[in-house]
């Protein structure tokens, strides 16, 4: 994943939101931060600047009856301007080469709009898409 389990750290970092040092080595020459690990293929240093606005959300729905196993997750939030310069190609590269597909199943999707808020008096939602 490239970050510590407990705080979130990236590894090489002490803090959450410490800047990630991609050029980082271990001893032996290897990248501190895996070429395939999540944070790093999500990166907009790894994406030509692309970055979206993101959160996960986990959530636990009892125990399912069939197979007897916890039924939890992640769900995952992210605003961005264009889906198809943004999302798409960051989710796509994802799907492909993350080390976090040995442990995710992807259940559902969607996209909706939202139009800016109002700027002033006299402003209207949607206004600035007829601009």
């Amino acid at each position: 994943f490239g970050r510590v389990k407990d705080t979130g750290a990236p590894l090489t970092g002490k803090h959450e939101f410490d800047r990630i040092d991609f050029a980082a080595k271990n001893p032996d020459g290897t990248p501190v931060i895996a070429l395939d690990a999540h944070i790093r293929l999500a990166a907009p240093e790894t994406n030509d600047g692309v970055q979206i606005l993101r959160r996960g959300y986990s959530y636990t729905d009892g125990m399912d009856p069939v197979t007897g196993q916890l039924d939890a997750g992640l769900f995952f939030i992210a605003f961005q301007k264009d889906p198809r310069r943004q999302f798409v190609p960051i989710q796509t590269r994802l799907g492909h080469n993350d080390l976090l597909n040995e442990y995710i199943k992807h259940t559902g999707s969607g996209i909706f709009a939202v139009p800016p808020g109002l700027s002033g008096p006299g402003d209207w939602f949607g206004k600035a898409l007829f601009a």
